[in-house]
């Protein structure tokens, strides 16, 4: 293996016997977590570029990949592998469900962090979009990986947990764990080609949007949120971590996400934050109305981001957020006027919601309070949920429902899975979809999905270009 081994004999030992130290006097169902410093840098945990670390293969099972949107301190990264709990929940109480699970988890969780690395053990998690869909993948999902790595600010850091009861093979598994997911050779994948879509797809679509404009105009709703899909195909298997290292350098303002469930991954660049939760304060992003550029790609002309359709389309979601935190804070506050989000050939209006939470308020409450927001639904939202599901709409995966992390003092944050595609081999099924509202214009919206799903499919065109680095090394 040519990159250097994450750990060395000194780590491997001390983390041998910090977890002896946590299981003298461990009950059963004690959760343990141990963290340690890894030193100064950089890494995304990928291993494309420069392979400083051996890589991850996110074709695996039970690996989850982050990047967080950049600032000027760079990018934060995270790398799940492995599961040492795992809660799924579904139905309409699929969120308290989860949070009662969180809840007795905190109170067994015991942190060791002797080399005082300074971060806290976390558990990620995602959920569909709506509460009884299946698709393969687990409607809602609580996890607290196996080991964590994590890289922000300088600092790498990684923390090992385990439940007391499988203690014994802990370590063992944990050093499998890493080496199962290690840097190998990788093939660039080669351009995707779409399956004959045609004509009728598009019509099939339009159609879609001119049914919801009726039941608008007719007073059923004041919007609905519309999905399509796009099947491409490669002539060899889809590097999944050169394509979230693709996804990250063009969307610099989204979060990059990779989830992989049994032999397939899901991955996207969300620009939009669904719930952010740190020491009693809450963020939502209120995002909609969508302006393109487009760049001589075919796409029917972009409708002005500040006209009045955009405009009303945005405050439904400016409304609705602040409706749904207003039980949950003492104080709320939001600007008056949207802002402009650019992502990629994208623009969107943002209204970031701030709020002070009263006491006892949870992560699991908010997030059942907020989802689905008219950005991803309709409104009102009961209304639009059974109109979509009358009219057979499908989410694939986790498409515009949610993926996140949550730590152990309850703090966490979740993005919207948006701009995304559900990767099998050599095959990849992109999702997007485009808000209906009274003056929506069927051509336009059907449009404004053709530039969504390119962010994933130009993504995939770009990778081919950007040989890994075991490609790169195998030819030198």
């Amino acid at each position: 293996m040519t990159p250097r081994q994450l750990l060395d004999a000194t780590q491997i030992a001390f983390l041998g016997r910090r977890l002896r130290a946590l299981l003298d006097g461990a009950r059963g169902n004690d959760l343990l977590s141990i963290s340690l410093d890894l030193g100064g840098g950089d890494d995304d945990w990928l291993g494309v570029e420069d392979g400083a670390w051996p890589g991850v293969d996110l074709t695996r099972p039970a690996c989850h990949w982050w990047a967080a949107p950049a600032t000027s301190g760079g990018r934060e990264y995270r790398l799940a592998i492995g599961r040492a709990i795992d809660f799924q929940s579904a139905g309409a109480a699929r969120f308290s469900a989860l949070q009662a699970a969180f809840a007795g988890l905190r109170a067994v969780w015991r942190h060791d962090d002797a080399q005082r690395s300074g971060r806290s053990p976390l558990a990620h998690l995602g959920f569909a979009f709506a509460d009884e869909s299946a698709d393969g993948w687990p409607n809602a999902q609580l996890v607290v990986p196996a080991v964590l790595l994590q890289s922000a600010g300088g600092r790498r850091t990684a923390t090992f947990s385990c439940v007391a009861a499988a203690g014994e093979t802990a370590l063992a598994g944990w050093l499998d764990g890493l080496r199962g997911n290690a840097w190998q050779p990788r093939r660039s994948p080669a351009p995707p080609l779409p399956e004959t879509v045609g004509p009728l797809a598009g019509q099939a679509f339009m159609a879609r949007v001119a049914a919801a404009l009726q039941a608008i105009h007719g007073g059923q709703l004041d919007k609905l949120v519309l999905a399509r899909s796009q099947r491409c195909t490669t002539d060899c298997a889809i590097d999944v971590a050169t394509l979230l290292a693709t996804l990250r350098d063009r969307h610099p303002g989204c979060t990059i996400y990779g989830v992989a469930r049994g032999g397939e991954a899901f991955v996207g660049a969300t620009p939009e934050r669904l719930l952010a939760l740190r020491q009693g304060t809450v963020q939502v992003d209120a995002l909609a109305g969508s302006a393109w550029r487009a760049g001589g790609r075919g796409w029917a002309a972009s409708p002005s981001l500040h006209d009045a359709k955009n405009r009303r389309e945005q405050q439904f979601v400016v409304d609705a957020v602040r409706a749904a935190l207003s039980p949950f804070c003492s104080t709320l506050a939001a600007p008056q006027a949207a802002e402009v989000l650019q992502s990629g050939a994208l623009q969107h209006l943002r209204t970031t919601v701030h709020g002070c939470l009263q006491p006892g308020v949870a992560f699991f409450e908010l997030l059942a309070a907020l989802h689905p927001t008219p950005a991803v639904g309709g409104w009102p939202v009961a209304t639009a949920s059974r109109w979509l599901q009358s009219h057979g709409e499908r989410r694939g995966a986790w498409y515009s429902g949610g993926i996140g992390w949550l730590d152990r003092a309850g703090d966490g944050d979740s993005v919207v899975a948006l701009r995304c595609a559900r990767i099998n081999g050599r095959q990849a099924e992109l999702f997007a979809g485009a808000g209906i509202v009274a003056g929506s214009d069927p051509a336009q919206e059907l449009a404004e999905t053709e530039v969504k799903l390119a962010v994933i499919a130009d993504a995939l065109r770009h990778a081919r270009r950007r040989r890994p680095l075991a490609e790169r090394a195998a030819s030198a």
